[in-house]
């Protein structure tokens, strides 16, 4: 049940990261103004800032596998829905991005259970090895999924990208259907906001996990400007079609899977803080470099290098935060972080969007490299990582 429900999902991210390039490139049909691009960005964010805590409490108190069947059906039919509206030339800038958040709204409910539902299918001993496969899919379909969806746009536009990605759901809800598991129904008695509530507080009264919040958030802010403005980027200043969007787009899975290979071959040569500051580095190179470049190949290194640097960053500290959480608060915590991520996020789009307005695309890409810097050392200094200890 594992293994299909793994090659399901593997597929659906694929889906959905080939949308999230199919709706960067449709909104640069509609507009090129750089701040309404950049709200695509905005609109896949938002809804894990308001969703992301009720999402991981309903996880707790809601039978999982109805919920994840409710959610995969429904994300079906907006990705759907975008896609008959741009097949028949009726999608505007407002549908677009109404449609992009609705399915995000989705998804967030529906990424919580999903990974509730794993501990359930594999034992303990193979817990872990289940989670890696986990970021394996995800960050594979990094690099798959857009590479993909530039070769859909170019041969068929972005409307096959929307129905495509409908399809792909249709693996988890055939899966799931077919899911019966021992104990059907909720794995809580406590009503959603006493345990949102006790979530909170538990968040609230520990500096040492608001700290490691904040980190995450500030990263995002200045972070999100690379994903925000890539389109902007690829059709103002790089004049690329939707093939080499795609490859361009894919820069970031490829970055982050690297990441991911080399983090344990080089946590040993520095302090947690010291990989993080490093990597703050390595993405300000990135982003100077798509910000200053004309030519594809080199915009391509830059991108990856900020999916490379921006996934060190996220695993070095998210791992190093769920060694402090106990595990009946494990859930409601981390999603209060997947609210700070998705916060930052959502400010980061509009605020870069705005700037690359103001002072042009390149030059705002220039200032986040110098202010992702900046923010890090801070950071770095007075709100520094706790050492590597799990949770008694």
């Amino acid at each position: 049940m594992f293994r299909g429900l793994w090659i399901a999902g593997f597929v659906s991210n694929i889906g959905t990261t080939m949308h999230t390039v199919g709706a960067g490139w449709a909104i640069t049909d509609l507009s090129d103004s750089p701040a309404i691009v950049s709200l695509v960005q905005t609109a896949w964010a938002i809804p894990g800032f308001i969703f992301a805590v009720p999402a991981g409490v309903f996880a707790d108190v809601i039978d999982r596998r109805k919920l994840l069947l409710v959610c995969q059906v429904t994300a079906m039919l907006f990705a759907a829905a975008l896609g008959v509206l741009e097949m028949t030339d009726q999608l505007d800038v407002p549908m677009l991005l109404t449609g992009t958040f609705l399915l995000s709204i989705v998804l967030t409910m529906a990424g919580p259970p999903f990974m509730a539902l794993i501990p359930d299918l594999v034992g303990p001993e193979e817990l872990t090895q289940a989670i890696g496969l986990n970021n394996i899919s995800y960050n594979g379909s990094q690099s798959v999924g857009p590479a993909l969806a530039g070769v859909v746009i170019a041969a068929a536009g972005a409307g096959a990208v929307f129905m495509l990605n409908a399809v792909s759901f249709l693996g988890i809800v055939f899966v799931l259907w077919r899911y019966r598991p021992e104990r059907p129904g909720p794995t809580s008695d406590e009503r959603a906001w006493d345990a949102m509530r006790t979530g909170f507080r538990y968040f609230r009264d520990r500096p040492i996990l608001r700290r490691y919040a904040w980190r995450i958030m500030l990263a995002f802010i200045t972070t999100s400007s690379m994903v925000a403005l890539l389109p902007a980027v690829a059709r103002t200043r790089l004049d690329t079609s939707a093939g080499e969007f795609g490859m361009l787009a894919a820069g970031f899975g490829v970055g982050a899977v690297l990441a991911v290979w080399l983090l344990p071959r080089v946590r040993h040569l520095a302090s947690p803080d010291g990989l993080v500051f490093g990597s703050a580095l390595v993405w300000a190179v990135g982003a100077a470099v798509v910000g200053l470049t004309t030519w594809l190949p080199l915009a391509v290194l830059g991108v990856l290098l900020t999916g490379a640097a921006a996934m060190a960053t996220m695993n070095i500290t998210y791992s190093m935060f769920m060694l402090l959480l106990p595990a009946w608060i494990r859930g409601r915590a981390s999603s209060v972080v997947m609210l700070m991520v998705w916060l930052g996020a959502s400010i980061g789009g509009i605020g870069w969007g705005a700037a690359a307005n103001a002072i042009g695309i390149g030059e705002a890409l220039l200032v986040a490299a110098a202010s992702h810097v900046l923010i890090a050392a801070a950071i770095t200094r007075w709100m520094r990582l706790a050492p590597e200890q799990p949770h008694a």
